[in-house]
């Protein structure tokens, strides 16, 4: 697998070693359970196992113990929603247009982590904060400027089989006072029940039980558990109070929070034991971004960005250098490493420890494998990793530091990409973690090497944001910008700092159509046909026709799922489906077919021209899942345009299928 495709190797600096020891990969440890679980606005410093002597975390530290503990783990970006982005994606949030919290949303042609373990055989669930897109197609909490419809986009879509989630941030205690204008979702219906005491709690009650299924069922599962806390509202209850007595109200709510994530922690780790698969398990924790606040000081926000300069939103390291915990007994030994690591990371060491690559990825990945740093062969980074944010120096929006930086084994530079680089910064980080000394005059080659290597990573996003990545066709919306171009910055700068914590509008208080407790929410492209006419288009890179659900032309009583990205409900034989598309590069091609059943047994076509391949479903285990399988083989010697038939011949049980897409893979001799 190629995931250091963009970046040249780092310079060859002195790193410290790590402490972990190889061990010897079994069945089970190429494919543990996964569980990726963040904390929301924890600074560096919160946790007792990072030096914290008043906040109690005694299951985060015990989890430490027990851990690989990353000294130097970034969090993708400093603020929410891009880090979720690059958690999920291994790319960087600024390739598909994420470029701040409750902006943009995750990208359909984006591949995700759910997405990829999906076709390995894994079950999928996300609990708590989302922040990638808006949970129901007609209503958003942020007001009309979200754009509701536009942004729609739910963990279903993005792979997840479970998923309990609120499209951003809630009150930390009795999260239900927050459902008129942030409500939770249980799988596309609205959550009325269990939503008192603390949201901690709430979320770990939805995610243990999908976990023991799982466990029960001997099928290996990947649990995205997403906290709320410590981000604001921040509101602890009364026990948690009692435990900080003496302290004052800012600092018992804001520490009573940590403490109540923390036994959530332990719950966590106690159930993993007693189920009998802690031993297989990947448990990750990190945080989203550094604490919020000034200075940690005032009101609510009390949290620790610890020896580091500055808070969320600033790229200084107290902005973006974050928690970082992975406890794998059967795998890793405890101990630290001081090699610099990333949320970027999650997706391309998966994949390598599945030894996968899903067809389409889009590429570059930023982040990398850290398997070899399991295997006590990494000693070094051997890329940098690349940060943008919205702001610049001075700017409010990013607290004063620069609006780039890149960050290697030993150096970092933080740029503003503008001037003559007057304002350029560079730190010594193993010399200098609080950032105090500017060396860019004694180390001007090191700077100019690491700048250069900042503008070839912006250019790159420009290109990827526009779609260039993409094996299936990709229009990007009319007069879209990415935060580079002239014209954007100057128009965002004065609204982007409040954007995360928008109030609704009295407009958007309540949705436009408020479904019932228990009622399923759908795209009002629900039940509609995708409209006809639309031509996919070869991908020149990679040569791949992609002939998506939502692509797709249906004839009869076909229903378009918009949450769940496919085609359900195929009750009737006499329904089928076609695409239009045109072939560039003509040839042989695999019919690749994404569907899923409950049973073996459906019976379906697909035609091109006079050619026919006739194929059999394969059982995924459910219709909510979808599983890839060749269909057939189809020679198609001419460039030009196509039409694809898939028809149903007979159905085994009630449905004859869900689709998710169809797939021409060039045949390479």
């Amino acid at each position: 697998m190629k995931f250091l495709r963009h970046f040249t190797p780092a310079l060859g600096l002195l790193v410290l070693t790590h402490a972990t020891a190889p061990a010897a990969p079994s069945a089970a440890a190429s494919h543990p359970n996964i569980i990726l679980m963040m904390a929301d606005d924890m600074g560096w410093g919160d946790p007792g196992f990072n030096g914290n002597t008043i906040i109690k975390t005694p299951n985060l530290d015990a989890m430490a113990k027990n851990s690989l503990r990353f000294d130097r783990f970034y969090s993708g970006a400093p603020v929410c929603s891009p880090t979720r982005g690059s958690c999920l994606t291994g790319r960087h949030p600024y390739r598909y247009g994420i470029w701040t919290a409750n902006e943009g949303h995750l990208r359909k042609e984006e591949i995700s982590l759910p997405e990829v373990l999906k076709t390995q055989g894994y079950t999928t669930g996300h609990f708590g904060k989302w922040h990638l897109g808006t949970l129901d197609p007609n209503f958003s909490g942020k007001g009309a400027g979200r754009d509701a419809a536009k942004n729609f986009m739910t963990p279903a879509m993005k792979g997840s089989d479970e998923w309990f989630a609120t499209e951003y941030g809630v009150r930390l205690w009795d999260p239900f006072t927050d459902a008129a204008a942030n409500p939770y979702y249980h799988n596309g219906k609205l959550e009325t029940e269990n939503l008192a005491g603390d949201d901690s709690r709430v979320v770990m009650d939805r995610a243990i039980p999908f976990i023991r299924q799982a466990a029960q069922a001997k099928t290996p599962f990947l649990a995205v558990i997403w906290f709320h806390a410590p981000h604001e509202p921040v509101a602890a209850g009364p026990e948690y109070l009692k435990m900080y007595a003496g302290r004052d109200e800012g600092e018992q709510h804001y520490y009573g929070c940590i403490t109540a994530l923390d036994e959530q922690v332990g719950r966590l780790r106690q159930e993993l034991r007693a189920l009998g698969v802690a031993d297989h398990t990947m448990l990750w924790f990190t945080s989203d971004n550094g604490p919020e606040g000034n200075a940690g000081d005032a009101g609510r926000q009390r949290g620790s960005a610890g020896p580091f300069r500055g808070r969320k939103r600033s790229l200084w390291e107290g902005g973006i250098h974050v928690p970082g915990l992975l406890e794998w007994p059967a795998r890793i030994k405890p101990g630290v490493t001081t090699v610099p690591c990333s949320t970027l990371d999650y997706f391309p060491t998966t994949l390598d420890l599945l030894g996968f690559r899903m067809k389409g990825q889009p590429e570059p990945i930023d982040g990398v494998s850290l398997v070899p740093l399991f295997e006590g062969k990494m000693t070094e980074r051997p890329v940098p990793i690349p940060f943008e944010t919205l702001g610049g120096t001075g700017s409010n929006n990013s607290r004063g530091s620069p609006r780039m930086a890149l960050v290697d084994n030993r150096y970092k530079l933080l740029t503003d990409m503008e001037g003559a680089g007057d304002k350029d910064l560079l730190f010594d980080l193993l010399a200098d973690r609080g950032e105090t000394k500017n060396l860019i005059t004694q180390r001007t080659d090191i700077a100019q090497a690491m700048k250069a290597k900042l503008a070839a990573f912006r250019e790159s996003c420009k290109r990827s944001f526009a779609g260039k990545d993409y094996a299936t066709p990709f229009a990007l919306e009319a007069g879209a910008l990415s935060p580079s171009d002239p014209g954007f910055a100057r128009g965002l700068r004065a609204t982007a700092e409040s954007a995360e914590k928008a109030t609704p509008t009295k407009a958007a208080a309540r949705p436009n159509r408020r479904a019932k407790a228990g009622a399923t929410i759908e795209s009002p492209a629900a039940g509609i046909a995708a409209a006809p006419g639309k031509i996919a288009l070869q991908n020149d890179d990679s040569g791949i026709v992609a002939l998506t659900a939502a692509a797709a032309t249906t004839h009869g009583d076909l229903t378009y799922r918009a949450d769940q990205n496919k085609i359900g409900r195929w009750s009737s034989e006499k329904d089928w489906l076609s695409w239009e598309f045109e072939l560039r590069q003509p040839g042989k091609f695999e019919v690749e077919a994404n569907i899923g059943h409950t049973e073996d047994g459906s019976v379906y076509e697909i035609f091109v021209g006079d050619q026919k391949i006739q194929s059999v479903v394969s059982a995924s285990g459910s219709h909510q899942k979808q599983k890839p399988q060749i269909a057939g083989s189809l020679n198609l010697s001419q460039p030009g345009r196509y039409t694809l038939s898939l028809k149903p011949v007979s159905k085994k049980g009630p449905v004859v299928m869900s689709l998710w897409s169809v797939s021409l893979i060039p045949v390479t001799k």
